[in-house]
């Protein structure tokens, strides 16, 4: 018998997790229709041209507001033998999240939800199945999965032992958890974000001097410290370039300081962040995608990063480095070049190479919208996360 698939996020829509929309956006065109829940408001910008407005969200009251503690404290004293008394706020944060939110699901028939990320929003789906028997799974991302918090009352482990399935979005990212937790192995499923093809232009890669871009937050993990390095010995070849690096984040001062330390402010800009519209515009203007991922401090990662893909579809050639899933879908001299990590050196030397020969350019170019197009189409993507759930016989 099928059963009734809701969608829980933490916040939705959020600009810093448009895959997240796409996807939302994507079932309700192919006609499925999850009613959404978010337990909190989002307070960032909206994702820009994905079409929302025709799908209802339902937002949990603030945590503070009169009718979440009246509910949440009767809900509570009612199913308190089940509450585990381990002392830790958030955990008490959650468990009254899902007396709330579990109450409402039922009262919907919603008798399984997804979520996206090992967090907040999973947590919360823990203790409803906890409380009220509805069943959950979620979509495992990178920081979430990578580097749990290990002071978590309910671990990454947990979650993954109670959900129906898990769903990662790279085969390094699945391979990861499997030999981490082989015993929940077979309920692990790669299904790859994808992207609406369609909105983005071919980029004209022969263009004088070398357009070079690359896009993220402003954190260790992106490696933007190793490409204004990189840089910073292209100018001493004498190799005519510039460098757009779209993002904002913490790591902004610094990066600004190195810049203006290696005298490259002519040729290298921080652009700051950028609606989706004009990331469109820029992808098209540039001759080659730098993404000079790293191994942070603390050992986080990016898994499979968006932009990346969406350089891709841009037929974009891509220097990048060999990080977590990054060679999935970024071939070496198939659709760009990829060098070890933190190596400003061979970053520089793998540019120059594939910037002095146009042939090279096109190809690569080529090479990565034909990608992008085999494995990242949204449509296709979609219909992959469609069919696991018929497999649990989920409803949408």
């Amino acid at each position: 018998m099928d059963r009734k698939l809701g969608y829980v996020f933490e916040r939705f829509p959020a600009f810093t997790q448009t895959f997240c929309a796409r996807e939302i956006s994507e079932l309700y065109r192919q006609g499925a229709t999850p009613p959404v829940y978010s337990i909190r408001r989002p307070t960032e910008a909206r994702p820009a041209n994905i079409p929302l407005e025709n799908i209802p969200v339902y937002y949990l009251p603030d945590t503070n507001s009169l009718e979440f503690k009246i509910r949440t404290k009767l809900a509570s004293s009612q199913l308190k033998a089940l509450w585990s008394g381990s002392g830790d706020l958030r955990d008490k944060g959650r468990f009254r999240e899902a007396a709330y939110l579990g109450a409402k699901l039922k009262k919907a028939q919603v008798s399984h939800v997804h979520v996206h990320f090992a967090g907040l929003a999973a947590r919360t789906a823990w203790w409803i199945k906890r409380l009220f028997g509805i069943t959950y799974s979620f979509t495992g991302h990178a920081n979430d999965i990578f580097c749990p918090k290990p002071d978590q009352r309910v671990g990454l482990g947990d979650l993954i032992r109670e959900a129906s399935f898990v769903v990662v979005v790279s085969d390094f990212g699945a391979n990861w958890l499997r030999r981490g937790f082989p015993e929940s192995a077979h309920k692990i499923h790669r299904v790859y974000n994808g992207l609406d093809l369609s909105a983005f232009k071919s980029a004209l890669s022969a263009t004088k001097p070398v357009r070079l871009l690359s896009i993220g937050r402003l954190i260790e993990k992106k490696g933007f410290k190793f490409l204004i390095e990189a840089c910073r010995l292209l100018r001493s070849y004498e190799f005519p370039f510039v460098c757009q690096i779209v993002g904002d984040g913490p790591e902004h001062a610094r990066l600004e300081e190195l810049i203006q330390q290696y005298q490259l402010s002519d040729v290298v800009r921080l652009m700051g962040p950028l609606p989706q519209t004009e990331l469109v515009e820029i992808f098209a203007q540039s001759s080659i995608f730098v993404f000079p991922a790293i191994h942070d401090s603390s050992g986080d990662t990016d898994n499979l990063p968006t932009v990346l893909i969406e350089a891709m579809a841009s037929s974009l050639p891509i220097v990048t480095t060999e990080v977590a899933g990054i060679p999935e879908i970024v071939q070496h001299h198939e659709n760009g070049i990829l060098v070890p990590e933190k190596d400003p050196s061979q970053l520089a030397n793998a540019i120059r190479l594939t910037a002095g020969n146009a042939a090279l350019l096109e190809r690569f170019g080529r090479a990565s919208r034909r990608i992008a197009e085999q494995k990242f189409a949204l449509q296709n993507t979609v219909g992959d996360l469609k069919r696991l759930f018929a497999e649990f016989h989920l409803r949408v």
